[in-house]
């Protein structure tokens, strides 16, 4: 998959191919202190160090040329590897926010920010340390090349940047060695058919694409999405997709209704052999979501049955990796581009976790996250949810020319409100107020 993403890069080098976090953090923080704080962390894990270079160049008289053989698509030479010469002053950088600066300014940094590319010709990562004047707190936005790290593998990456614990192997999902058997790889080759055809659409995301990417985001307790998937025998991914198959209801109407909205889902298939590493373990699922006003229950039931097959023995993501694997890697980029097709999946979703904690910035405490979706090209909507400590966020990054997509937020959260009406939930005692950030609707 790292492969795969290096040549979709190189076919869109224009495209901003991240993942990316915003931490937040109480008090001030010195530029200097927290390039100082970083240095270490980096000495202490040479694997922030990694960098592409070529199989060969530990080769005597063989020197390493990773940007040629990247350049001209020759990816299956490249490795990841540490290196020497690390410069923090590059990866680490202050960007001052203006006096009195809120979530809109911050909002608006991260999406430019967020629109720039990631250099391979250093380890390809980056910090932003965003501050404002008078303000009591300041905020960190990681980047990453999403070649280098999925959604598990950048959660070990920040828990060796910022970890008050050192980061073990339990802070990357446990992996799955369940045997590859007939029956898996039929169904597994089945699904990968289903992509041809093309999904049903909303009408909110059919402008043109206009490479603009806006953010919002919603927060809400971390145990009431847990008591939700409790009371509806469902996992905590699945009351995230089905509250947003109800939101996007709310928000859009459907085009070609007869076809169902397709959302793509990351699914890991780490191994256990490979919980330690970084790197990419991931398929993407194509995932029915239930419209138009359906039952609590019915809802779930629809998403269920689709999300259970990448659970336990049917083990159809592993038959998934091991067809992906077969097929000549000239055909990985298009494969990645296939899983970013609008007309296929209008919608990109993913559900990444908990950020494990706690964690500090140069001895000041971190107190929240936010997963952060970048749009690749054609992209519409990236829809993410995380958590940290006692805190479940959802950020929404729309292209700029969706309409609204700063309600999707707030009609997720009011999703939640109806789903615990319907299963006679009572208020679920959290410290975490359910907010959203207010945002100016575009016109």
């Amino acid at each position: 998959m790292d492969r795969a993403l290096l040549g979709y890069q190189r076919k869109n080098r224009a495209a901003p191919v991240t993942v990316a976090y915003l931490l937040t953090a109480h008090g001030s923080c010195d530029l200097e202190a927290a390039r100082a704080a970083v240095l270490d962390r980096v000495r202490r894990f040479p694997d922030l160090t990694r960098r592409l270079t070529t199989a060969a160049a530990n080769r005597p008289g063989r020197p390493s040329r990773p940007n040629r053989d990247y350049q001209a698509g020759r990816a299956g030479q490249l490795v990841w590897a540490p290196g020497p010469g690390f410069d923090v002053s590059i990866h680490v950088r202050e960007h001052a926010l203006p006096t009195g600066a809120g979530d809109r300014e911050l909002r608006a940094f991260v999406e430019r920010r967020c629109q720039a590319a990631i250099s391979l010709d250093a380890p390809p990562w980056e910090i932003c340390l965003l501050s404002a004047p008078g303000s009591d707190r300041f905020h960190i936005l990681f980047r990453a090349s999403h070649a280098w790290l999925d959604g598990a593998a950048l959660h070990r990456v920040l828990g060796m940047l910022f970890g008050d614990e050192l980061p073990g192997e339990a802070q990357i999902r446990r992996g799955r060695d369940e045997q590859v058997t007939p029956g898996a790889l039929v169904a597994a080759f089945g699904r990968i058919v289903g992509w041809v055809p093309s999904a049903g659409g909303l009408a909110a995301l059919t402008r043109p694409w206009s490479g603009r990417s806006q953010l919002y985001w919603a927060t809400t307790g971390a145990q009431r999405v847990r008591a939700l998937a409790r009371a509806y025998d469902a996992t905590v991914n699945d009351v995230f997709l089905v509250a947003l198959a109800g939101a996007l209801d709310t928000w859009s109407s459907p085009v070609n209704a007869r076809r169902p909205v397709r959302a793509l889902m990351p699914v890991s298939v780490r191994r256990e052999a490979e919980r330690g590493e970084l790197s990419n373990h991931v398929v993407g699922a194509r995932i029915s979501l239930p419209r138009d006003p359906v039952a609590p229950w019915r809802a779930f039931d629809t998403v269920r049955s689709q999300t259970s097959r990448y659970r336990g023995g049917a083990n159809i993501a592993a038959g998934e990796r091991w067809w992906f694997e077969r097929i000549p890697a000239s055909f990985g980029p298009a494969a990645v581009a296939l899983g970013m097709d609008s007309r296929r999946v209008p919608v990109t979703t993913s559900n990444v976790g908990v950020l494990p904690g706690p964690m500090s910035v140069a001895g000041h405490p971190i107190t929240a996250g936010l997963p952060v979706g970048v749009l690749l090209p054609g992209q519409r909507l990236f829809v993410m949810l995380g958590v940290f400590g006692p805190t479940a966020s959802l950020s929404v990054t729309a292209d700029g020319n969706v309409p609204d997509g700063g309600l999707l937020a707030g009609l997720w959260l009011a999703e939640l409100d109806r789903l615990e009406r319907a299963a006679n939930l009572t208020t679920v005692p959290t410290q975490v107020p359910a907010t959203v950030i207010p945002v100016t609707t575009p016109t």
